[in-house]
């Protein structure tokens, strides 16, 4: 069997955890990333720490085949099997994807964003069949988090019973499914229309409130943020022809988070303010995508103008 080339496109916290999982599965993981960054895997590589409920963490090593600050470096253009592109939804706008397609050729294009805007920015630059979504089901951050005894590193937690859901087109899901599980990590086909979609409108929504309360679990406004979240189900759904699913209500997001910090192997406040304060451009861009959407679709977007408003100020 030929050795799977595999360009990772950013080594934050997610594309540290996925370059371990491909590379553990045998495949030949290289990395690109901004200059000035080249060096962050030199010497014995990254640890990576895999967190568990009981018992310490488990320290693991990412050790890059190549780290390259231009995509077509150390290989012939047209000779990678897969690109992941993980790196904010905001940044995939950039005229570096064009560069990128020129080096990469028809290599299979896998994106972990989930705003709703990312698929058809991506589709400017690669065929549609050639791209394939990944849902993160995990949740990854750059160690130490503030009062966090461990060394720095990428630290992970996989939920019990989750798996990666992968959506694309035969036989390029089967082919990152495939190199996800031989490393270790679960993965499955999602053959429903829009499904990382409708996740991020249940989702973002509570985290930009949670942003605009000052990540204060107690101060958020909860049925503000369900009442947004039910907006942007409906116009995640509509492009799918799916009818809009329900939104948690309220009390149980608000239950949901006052009792998860204590099923967690970190601080779960202290990893959401961290994580989503990072990457706070991009939540409010999903929340605009929404907006938008829902305007051009004659849909209600009340609410969701309200969070973005809040989040402006």
């Amino acid at each position: 069997m030929a050795l799977m080339k595999v360009l990772v496109v950013g080594a934050g916290a997610l594309g540290q955890v996925f370059g371990m999982w491909l590379a553990a599965g045998g495949a030949q993981v290289s990395y690109l990333v901004r200059p000035g960054r080249q060096h962050w895997a030199a010497g014995d590589g990254a640890p990576v720490y895999r967190l568990r409920r009981r018992g310490g963490a488990v320290e693991q090593r990412l050790r890059p085949h190549q780290v390259v600050t231009e995509p077509a470096a150390g290989q012939s253009a047209g000779q990678w099997d897969m690109v992941w592109l993980c790196v904010d939804s905001t940044a995939l706008p950039g005229p570096w994807t064009a560069g990128l397609r020129a080096a990469t050729g028809g290599a299979t294009v896998v994106t972990i964003g989930q705003a709703p805007q990312d698929h058809a920015v991506l589709t400017r630059t690669w065929p549609a069949e050639q791209i394939v979504q990944v849902r993160p089901a995990l949740l990854a951050y750059p160690a130490p988090l503030p009062g966090e005894r461990r060394e720095p590193g990428i630290a992970y937690w996989v939920p019990p019973g989750s798996a990666l859901g992968v959506s694309g087109t035969e036989p390029r899901a089967r082919q990152v499914i495939d190199a996800l599980r031989a490393g270790g990590a679960r993965a499955r086909r999602t053959r429903r229309a829009g499904a990382g979609d409708i996740t991020a409108a249940r989702m973002i929504p509570t985290i930009a409130a949670l942003e605009n309360a000052g990540w204060s679990i107690a101060a958020t406004r909860y049925a503000g943020a369900a009442r947004a979240s039910r907006e942007a189900l409906a116009i995640a759904a509509a492009p799918h022809g799916r009818r809009a699913p329900l939104a948690a209500p309220a009390w149980a997001v608000a239950l949901a988070l006052r009792v998860l910090p204590l099923l967690v192997p970190f601080d779960l406040p202290r990893y959401l303010e961290a994580h989503f304060t990072k990457v706070s451009a991009q939540t409010r861009l999903m929340l605009d995508g929404w907006i938008a959407e829902g305007a051009a679709r004659g849909l209600p977007v009340t609410h969701l103008r309200a969070l973005r408003a809040e989040a402006a100020a």
